[in-house]
């Protein structure tokens, strides 16, 4: 039999235990939701999900071909009204001078900004490369959220990039400039740029800066803007400098992006005896469009010039009346 001084220190050591069980913080159980449940809610959902604007199209040119001229002519007369806006990202500022000077009328419906951002001081170098690629994600952002939470701002119709050539530089300047540290600025990175590059996969570095402006297009056209983005040509050449054609000035995996891409033409009119009447067309090739394949390897005459004649305007009136 237990004697009363083994009863205590029994009692006191149950107490003790009682104690630090206490002291220890109970696990408490979360019942959460399944992982796939909320994918699952997004994929129910997305059977009501129809957008109507599948437009992120490519339009590849000469100079003075139409090829903002169309862009800019494309709000129809309620969409005017309306106040919608045609927002103008202007690396080669064609779309502050066709505003000008074709689109005083609807000017408040043309906004437009300059994305370069213009170096400091004593800098030998005009531009500042990585300022630019940071302002042009800051300035997408901000398109962005507008089309996705508009409120009293008007609508956001349709998106144009002017020189995505140029935009392709300030990729290839910021891999040397900030991402490799091989150049001090865009003019150093012109200097032996197959040397400063290392390894070629490096490459990629350059593509991937580009391609960030191409997500934010992406997801504009998802929120239903109308996506443009313009360049030039640039020739095709073989190892002794021939030219065997000519191509899109791009980041050579941008035409698998687009939805559509037009091609611009100039053409000198002649006669019968091959002599020059004066007149020039001005026509759209339609090379690619995933969304009407009826218009594939279409032309569409937009502008018209005779020597002794005012020009005449046309358009691409799939643009205003949604052909594409």
């Amino acid at each position: 039999m237990a004697s009363l001084k083994d009863l205590q220190k029994q009692a006191e050591a149950e107490t003790a235990n009682e104690d630090a069980q206490q002291a220890v913080p109970k696990e408490e159980t979360v019942e959460s939701a399944p992982i796939a449940q909320s994918v699952w809610d997004e994929i129910s959902q997305s059977a009501d999900y129809l957008p109507d604007n599948q437009t992120f199209m490519g339009l590849v040119g000469p100079e003075g071909v139409g090829k903002t001229g169309i862009v800019l002519d494309s709000l129809t007369d309620e969409e005017v009204a309306r106040g919608d806006v045609i927002f103008v990202l202007d690396f080669d500022g064609g779309g502050q001078t066709i505003r000008a000077t074709h689109h005083r009328n609807i000017s408040k419906n043309i906004r437009v900004l300059n994305p370069n951002v213009m170096q400091s001081g004593d800098a030998r170098d005009s531009f500042d490369y990585p300022a630019t690629h940071r302002r042009v994600m800051n300035i997408g952002r901000t398109l962005v959220d507008w089309a996705a939470n508009p409120g009293n701002r008007p609508r956001l119709n349709t998106v144009l990039v002017t020189g995505i050539d140029e935009w392709d530089k300030v990729a290839s300047n910021c891999m040397f400039i900030e991402d490799l540290g091989t150049a001090p600025d865009g003019i150093g990175a012109k200097i032996k740029p197959h040397e400063q590059i290392g390894m070629r996969f490096n490459w990629q570095i350059r593509s991937t800066r580009f391609h960030q402006l191409t997500a934010i297009s992406k997801t504009l056209m998802g929120l239903g803007v109308r996506v443009y983005w313009e360049t030039h040509f640039k020739d095709i050449q073989d190892k002794a400098g021939a030219i065997l054609g000519k191509k899109a000035a791009w980041e050579k995996n941008t035409s698998a992006q687009l939805n559509q891409v037009l091609w611009f033409h100039k053409t000198k009119v002649r006669d019968e005896n091959n002599a020059p009447t004066g007149e020039v067309r001005y026509e759209v090739e339609f090379v690619k469009c995933r969304t009407n394949p009826e218009l594939l390897d279409q032309r569409r005459l937009i502008m018209r010039t005779k020597k002794g004649e005012s020009p005449e305007w046309y358009g691409l009136p799939e643009l205003r009346e949604g052909g594409i």
